[in-house]
């Protein structure tokens, strides 16, 4: 159903020895999860869990896209997003690793998505915006907006560009996993993390999911 980008921020490009994102495809059952939905820890053989963002492709102009503005005109939701990937392997874990296992592509959470406004000011709030991901109990992370290649729509140039050079293209429809904002974190059963857009819109926006 669409595409992920992983490795859209320094830090976790260092860690995992590439100087560049890489993409993933996502699958229905990566998304298939509503805000609030209740899942097992142990989903995955390596489960983690991550602050993440995804929009949704409205016009196939998206591929010639390159300013926030032309970005913004060609997609028509951003939605929230807990992303649950499994990073499947204990030890080795590295650049081509993460692409062999489908940049650890495995489940997810869905929040209420947020249509588009074709804005200046728009753009300036994804980029302000200040991502939150607690546990319930405490605050496991916390980034600015512009962690992701500085800017959350720069990412969807980058993707456009990447697929291109492999003879492909973005579709309207297609659902884009921007990357995350927080690191891929172990998962525990028995808690609700919650990710919060802070100043994104005037109302309060979130995403939470349990766990068992």
């Amino acid at each position: 159903v669409g595409y992920k980008v992983g490795l859209t921020n320094p830090a976790a490009q260092q860690r995992f020895g590439v100087s560049h994102p890489v993409t993933g495809r996502i699958f229905e059952a990566t998304v298939r999860a509503r805000s609030g939905a209740e899942i097992p820890a142990r989903f995955g053989a390596i489960p983690t869990v991550e602050a993440d963002l995804i929009v949704r492709v409205r016009d196939e102009a998206i591929n010639q896209a390159r300013t926030h503005l032309e970005v913004l005109r060609a997609i028509d939701q951003v939605i929230p997003f807990i992303e649950l990937p499994d990073l499947v392997l204990a030890q080795g874990m590295d650049g081509p690793n993460l692409l062999a296992i489908n940049v650890g592509a495995r489940l997810g959470v869905l929040g209420e998505p947020i249509p588009v406004q074709a804005s200046e000011e728009f753009a300036a709030r994804l980029g302000s915006m200040t991502v939150v991901m607690d546990n319930g109990e405490r605050e496991l992370a916390r980034a600015p907006g512009t962690a992701l290649l500085g800017h959350p729509l720069n990412v969807l140039p980058w993707l456009a560009q990447d697929l291109a050079a492999r003879g492909g293209r973005l579709r309207a429809g297609d659902l884009v996993s921007l990357g995350g904002f927080s690191p891929a974190l172990p998962i525990e059963p028995g808690r609700t993390y919650t990710v919060r857009y802070e100043n994104l819109l005037a109302q309060p926006v979130s995403v939470s999911v349990r766990t068992r």
